[in-house]
């Protein structure tokens, strides 16, 4: 398990804080011009690094770890990117399938309004009310055929740079760089602001990687025993600041035993099979914040042994705009606790939805180690979700765009390893309908409650329930009850979509006992 701890670099002598600080700035710059000097060689000419690693080091003065450092850091932006664009590509899929589906409907309206107005006369007080409700439509549908056209051209761009294998990285963030735009409104004072703020967020940080069979786990980045790092100065700065910089008593305030635990070394073999002293790998990530230099120092640790079980029941967590769900259920799927737990969203920045988020899944996962009970999640397919969450009215929908399903799976999945707890994946199809029909009046769950207990069922593979043929919800006229029952509740989900309000329906199953 790949851990990350961070400590800030203080304590350093008046003198000697100059120095390094001076050192770690005219880095940081000299090692963002050469990430990109790398990524036009290597990405946009199509050079290999294997021949790049000679002539860089040679050229602009830097040693062979430091080259791997800057390529290893770029390969990781270059592979976000990849991965991102893959997301991005089905995302606007979704989205113009949607549009679409929209533009069909509205139009189809559109012509019906059109047929009846012509019918209406113009002296008729009926007539200036559907004249306004057909321009009005008019102007929504023109507005989604714009949406809609702008979002394909994305989705063309993005499968040509597919296609092409071209890359697109803006170092510094595209959203800085628009900025520059428009300063007044993003309160700088003038262009020179803008610029000072756009190289500092492209010079503020350099990787320095490690090795298990180098001294520490790190030669260019030496922490000690003594909890002394030393830092190895590019062969282009050794005249300037000799050869190393030293941080004197770097102390990590969480993690400390961990980061000195991959400092002992252990005996292993070499491919020729002679015994080597060797050490866990280690590598250091220094990074300037509004307070100073940072170190981010990642080891690996570990991996804690699974402590939970489903022999006594599971843990389900249902994922909400503003709320998880939670669900805890005995050995056969019957539901024992529900709760829920805060996570505020609404006006708030990704990162404080991201804290809010961990903190809530801090105190559910302490839960389920205390019951020992393995936790249960839906595999989540992120467009399904905001499609589903969308039919629950505009104000889940504003709070769609600053929700973080990525985040929270992998924040489940890192904070489950670390616990010793295992997360179950389970199919989220019909989990909200047949939690809602079979159990919410049932056990006096509330709508998202009922929905959790569902997914945690999932966790046993129960046979998929029938549906509750003698509800007080209608049932579509062709509703064939031979088919089987996921087949069944595939109908009911589109059929009750289309013909009750989400609050309507939960109302009237609530009462249905």
């Amino acid at each position: 398990m790949i851990q990350t701890y961070q400590a800030k670099l203080s304590n350093i002598p008046l003198n000697h804080k100059l120095t390094s600080d001076m050192y770690l700035s005219e880095y940081g710059r000299f090692f963002g011009e050469l990430e990109r000097r790398l990524f036009v060689q290597s990405h946009i000419k199509g050079i290999s690094t294997t021949s790049l690693k000679k002539t860089f080091s040679k050229q602009f003065g830097i040693t062979a770890r430091q080259f791997n450092s800057l390529r290893i850091q770029l390969d990781g932006k270059v592979s976000s990117i990849l991965e991102k664009r893959k997301i991005d590509i089905q995302e606007l899929e979704t989205k113009i399938a949607y549009l679409q589906k929209v533009i069909v409907k509205k139009t189809t309206q559109k012509n019906k309004l059109l047929q009846k107005l012509l019918r209406i006369p113009q002296t008729s007080p009926a007539f200036s009310k559907q004249r306004k409700k057909y321009r009005n439509l008019k102007t929504y549908l023109h507005q989604k055929k714009r949406r809609l056209r702008n979002v394909q051209h994305k989705l063309e761009t993005l499968k040509s740079d597919e296609l092409n294998h071209k890359i697109r990285i803006c170092f510094g963030s595209r959203k800085l760089f628009h900025k520059q735009f428009h300063l007044e409104e993003n309160k700088y004072k003038n262009h020179g602001e803008w610029k000072e703020k756009w190289v500092e967020s492209r010079t503020s940080q350099f990787l320095v990687v490690g090795s298990k069979d180098e001294t520490f786990g790190n030669q260019s980045a030496t922490y000690d025993l003594q909890n002394v790092l030393r830092l190895r100065v590019a062969n282009h700065f050794v005249s300037k600041y000799g050869k190393y910089i030293i941080f004197p008593e770097v102390h990590f305030p969480y993690g400390q035993e961990t980061i000195d635990q991959a400092k002992i070394p252990y005996m292993g073999y070499t491919r020729g099979g002679k015994p080597q002293k060797y050490y866990s790998s280690i590598t250091y990530r220094f990074l300037k914040q509004k307070k100073g230099w940072y170190v981010n120092t990642t080891v690996e640790k570990e991996t804690p042994k699974i402590g939970t079980s489903n022999l006594n029941g599971l843990i389900g967590i249902d994922l909400n705009a503003g709320f998880l769900s939670i669900c805890e259920i005995d050995r056969f799927g019957n539901p024992i606790k529900s709760w829920a737990v805060d996570v505020p969203m609404n006006s708030r920045s990704k990162e404080q939805i991201k804290a809010s988020l961990s903190d809530a899944l801090k105190e559910i996962l302490a839960y389920a180690v205390l019951v020992q009970k393995d936790v249960v999640i839906e595999q989540l397919d992120f467009s399904k979700k905001k499609a589903i969450l969308r039919e629950m009215g505009p104000n889940y929908a504003r709070m769609l765009s600053g929700l973080a399903y990525s985040f929270f799976q992998q924040l489940i999945d890192a904070k489950g390893k670390k616990a010793g707890i295992r997360i179950r994946k389970v199919n989220p199809a019909y989990t909200s309908q047949i939690g809602q029909m079979k159990f919410m009046a049932r056990y006096g769950l509330s709508s998202h409650g009922s929905a959790a207990c569902m997914i945690a069922r999932r966790g046993y593979y129960f046979k998929t329930e029938k549906p509750k043929y003698d509800s007080v919800l209608s049932f579509p006229k062709k509703f064939d009850k031979q088919k089987s029952n996921f087949s069944n509740w595939r109908s009911l989900t589109k059929h009750w979509r289309k013909t009750y309000h989400f609050q309507d329906k939960i109302e009237l199953l609530k009462a249905d006992i």
